[in-house]
């Protein structure tokens, strides 16, 4: 899982530091990386009978959506979206890794699974 977050790190430091040509594109790349990423950690989840699976579902599906809200709107307007990926995206990111991610890899550590 840590590579994943690393490859998370490096797309949204390139998302931080485009121009604004490259900036939606990159957006995007930095959306679909994060859906990939949620879907393994789910299999993961479910194959493993992870007790905590539903909260941790829907935080996926929170941080999705909301990454989702800004990328449409940054279509329009790219400022909304740089703001949030300038000023919030990080802050999540590592809110997530700290309150959610670590329940399960110590899960998996707990059960020999990791």
């Amino acid at each position: 899982m840590d590579y994943k977050h690393d490859e998370f790190l490096e797309i949204l430091s390139e998302v931080q530091s485009c121009n604004e040509d490259e900036f939606i594109p990159l957006f995007e790349k930095m959306i679909e990386h994060t859906r990939e990423h949620f879907n393994a950690e789910e299999e993961i989840m479910r194959t493993y009978d992870f007790y905590d699976r539903r909260d941790h579902f829907l935080e996926h599906e929170n941080l999705l959506n909301e990454m989702e809200y800004f990328y449409t709107k940054s279509i329009k307007i790219p400022n909304f979206g740089r703001s949030y990926v300038n000023e919030y995206a990080y802050e999540k990111f590592k809110r997530h890794i700290l309150n959610i991610d670590s329940q399960l890899a110590m899960f998996l550590k707990n059960n020999s699974i990791a």
